[in-house]
């Protein structure tokens, strides 16, 4: 006897779209059959929705601190916003802090979140140092499952850059042992010189915020990167790229041979860098900042090339009042932007609705790409005999106008407000439960499992 039955859904994976029966068993998919006949605790009928494989969100900031105050979100209040958007597994970052080595930021974390969790969870490793124990142990954490690291090029006066030469032993470490480096790419010197010329004029206010982080400092740090990567044999994955001559730089690397794997984020997909014109332009300080109507078209073509084959949310959950206090000082204002819960329904409305982009591709970036590169893809990511029973019927249907109250993050406002999207997550499964009913939630706070890469 199965537990559960979905019957008469259009099944999405990353090549096609079938109608299918799923049997679940022991929070798994036992069988998939164009028509299934089996006794079942639970049979739902999915007659005009799509079964999608759970969203996986890989690079998320829940409970963060972020340089001037904490997000607003608690990791239970995190995961449950997520599942409301489909999503069934993130992957968040583990600072390593001053007083401590990578291991015990990794252990750190994962107290965090084991028992506020509502939906399975993986931790990547940020690294701030090139020590001597930090080289130790980076393979002793790639052993135990723990493949992804962090580094910056970035933000000196925080503790987080990673120098060039620093880098460089970094990525060859990390990829001896089987591991590979996640790289925020922006140019430390551009961004603080840059920074200091518009407070020297008095320019402080939001409105010049992506002067003081501009295209040349994304772009030349990825063209560093990349040749890193090119001469060491490096893996390299670039995260939240955000302008077209990166997008193209990588393009161009990958043909000859680079091993490397970028990412872009929802916000870079969709808004540009008009919204810092805003009188509440202080919402959307993020780092890179928001770009060109032109680097949002070559971020989609670089999707729709393979280029650029993930997108996350990068979720930063942070209030109105932690955003305002400083509108007129951008270097006082904590970046970043919620998102979690939206990312497949932005999705949705932005890549298939408006530009006809075949949801099998969305279900790729989404799904199937992020479990591959990330070492989950034996259990998560696709809809097959065997895997994880992470599923959630989606009903292309309705339509729904984003406001600042009508979702379930702790933030207080909604920087797509207004817009409308398409369709809605009707039921959500992670491992063969119902978390997510309707408007109803029904998951539990700690159930969620750490997932290590295989």
């Amino acid at each position: 006897m199965l537990d559960l039955l979905i019957k008469n859904g259009r099944v999405c994976s990353a090549k096609s779209t079938r109608k299918m029966d799923i049997g679940v068993r022991a929070g798994k998919i036992v069988v998939l059959a164009e028509r299934l006949e089996q006794d079942a605790s639970e049979i739902v009928d999915a007659e005009g929705c799509y079964v999608l494989p759970g969203i996986i969100d890989v690079h998320t900031h829940i409970d963060h601190w972020g340089g001037t105050a904490n997000t607003e979100d608690t990791f239970f209040t995190g995961s449950r916003a997520a599942a409301f958007g489909g999503t069934t597994t993130f992957i968040d970052f583990a600072v390593q802090r001053p007083e401590e080595n990578v291991r015990t930021a990794v252990t750190r974390r994962i107290r965090q979140i084991e028992n506020e969790s509502c939906i399975d969870y993986g931790v990547h490793a940020h690294v701030t140092d090139s020590s001597k124990t930090t080289i130790e142990l980076i393979p002793e954490l790639i052993a135990d499952g723990f493949t992804s690291f962090k580094m910056f090029t970035t933000y000196k006066s925080a503790g987080f850059k990673i120098e060039d030469p620093d880098m460089l032993t970094l990525m060859n470490v990390i990829t001896e042992h089987g591991g590979f480096s996640m790289v925020h790419a922006e140019n430390d010197s551009f961004c603080e010189e840059l920074t200091g010329r518009l407070l020297a004029k008095d320019q402080a206010d939001v409105v010049h915020y992506a002067q003081s982080r501009p295209p040349m400092a994304e772009i030349e740090c990825i063209s560093r990167l990349l040749l890193f990567a090119k001469v060491t044999g490096a893996k390299l994955y670039i995260v939240h790229v955000t302008t077209a001559e990166s997008v193209e730089l990588i393009r161009q690397a990958k043909r000859e041979g680079v091993d490397v794997t970028a990412e872009t984020c929802t916000h870079y997909l969709i808004l540009d860098d008009c919204c810092y014109q805003r009188n509440d332009g202080y919402k959307y300080v993020m780092a890179p900042p928001l770009r060109k109507e032109k680097d949002i078209e070559a971020l989609w073509a670089g999707l729709l090339d393979g280029t650029l084959s993930i997108v996350s949310s990068d979720h930063c959950d942070y209030s109105t009042d932690k955003k305002i206090a400083a509108k007129t000082n951008f270097t006082k204002i904590s970046p970043g932007l919620h998102g979690i819960e939206w990312l497949w329904p932005l999705m949705y409305e932005h890549a298939v609705a408006r530009r006809d982009i075949p949801i099998e591709k969305v279900v790729g970036w989404l799904s199937e790409n992020p479990a591959k590169v990330f070492g989950i893809a034996d259990r998560k990511g696709k809809i097959d005999i065997g895997m994880d029973a992470d599923l959630f019927l989606f009903d292309p249907k309705p339509t729904k106008v984003l406001d600042d109250r009508n979702h379930h993050m702790s933030s207080d406002f909604c920087p797509y407000k207004s817009e409308q999207v398409t369709g809605s997550p009707v039921k959500v499964y992670t491992n063969g439960k119902l978390i997510v009913d309707g408007d109803i939630f029904l998951g539990e706070k700690g159930e969620g499992r750490l997932l290590l890469s295989k």
